[in-house]
């Protein structure tokens, strides 16, 4: 009896910690993976612009968690957070638009249901984020 007892003590053990490891699976995915995207390299090729996905968008139609980071070489300069309203779909290559200029690049990020915005990301390690309106637009 102590056998069979010991051995369901050890099933139910083991099942528990399977759904345990299942379920932090899902929660790190949906949350905290960073995902590359898409990059862009200045003209000269001395800085990367790096677009990544932060875990996935909310279920159904939530925004989509993003990062913008700006790399010369091997270190990194600067990081910008931002979130996409885009019917929930993910960060992916086609919301983005980079402009290189001499001291900064430029990026807008567009989505279905947000005015477009444009996060300036200069050399030097300052950032500047705003949202596009119509009358911005229109300028």
């Amino acid at each position: 009896m102590k056998k069979i007892m010991k051995f369901v003590s050890g099933f139910v053990a083991a099942v528990f910690i399977m759904i345990a490891v299942l379920w932090g699976s899902f929660f790190y995915v949906s949350n905290y993976k960073i995902t590359k995207a898409d990059t862009s390299v200045s003209p000269d090729g001395t800085y990367e612009l790096i677009l990544q996905a932060v875990g996935e968008a909310d279920f159904p139609f939530g925004p989509a968690s993003g990062r913008l980071v700006l790399y010369e070489g091997k270190s990194r300069i600067s990081q910008a957070d931002f979130e996409l309203f885009d019917d929930g779909r993910s960060i992916r290559s086609s919301i983005w638009e980079v402009t290189w200029h001499e001291d900064h690049a430029e990026v807008t990020l567009s989505g279905d249901e947000q005015f477009d915005e444009q996060i300036i990301l200069y050399f030097d390690g300052k950032k500047e984020m705003k949202q596009l309106t119509d009358e911005t637009i229109n300028r």
